[in-house]
């Protein structure tokens, strides 16, 4: 048997919140860079608006910068959006900068809303990861940056 069994499904990472608001506004928040500083990020992180550099077509390629409050370390991530079909899907490649300004080893990142009673269902997947390791790291900043969306929405997280 080989050393590494991890399954290829075992490396995605999926994240399914709720949220008390119509589909529109929540699909407004995951899309519009000018309120990514409002929530992209973990707690101790912010992503400042004139870092993000973003161009919403198919296609269309994606930059920001993460910056560690405590230490002023910067965290450069992009991509290419691959499928936008609002208000319902949002998907995009992802990949941090090495220290070497090489990219790192890419994932693919989907939003899918869906309208439910009283709001809308987020179903958040990104993968697959390079390690079980690396699943969780993302999986904790992401939750995190969902408990800042839902403050950012005015809802309780």
């Amino acid at each position: 048997m080989p050393e590494d069994s991890t399954k290829s499904e075992d490396l995605m990472l999926v994240i399914v919140r709720e949220f008390p608001v119509p589909i529109a506004a929540l699909w407004s928040a995951l899309t519009d860079p000018d309120q990514a500083p409002d929530w992209w990020g973990p707690h101790g992180f912010h992503v400042p608006r004139g870092s993000v550099d973003a161009d919403p077509e198919i296609g269309g390629l994606y930059r920001a910068c993460m910056i560690n409050d405590a230490t002023g370390e910067e965290h450069w991530w992009g991509g290419v959006h691959t499928d936008i079909e609002p208000p319902t899907l949002f998907v995009f490649t992802h990949a941090w900068d090495k220290p070497d300004g090489t990219r790192g080893a890419e994932t693919e990142a989907a939003f899918r809303l869906e309208e439910i009673g009283g709001g809308t269902r987020m179903t958040f997947s990104q993968g697959p990861f390079e390690s079980v390791e690396s699943r969780d790291g993302h999986g904790s900043g992401w939750r995190e940056s969902f408990d800042r969306l839902a403050d950012h929405l005015g809802v309780a997280a």
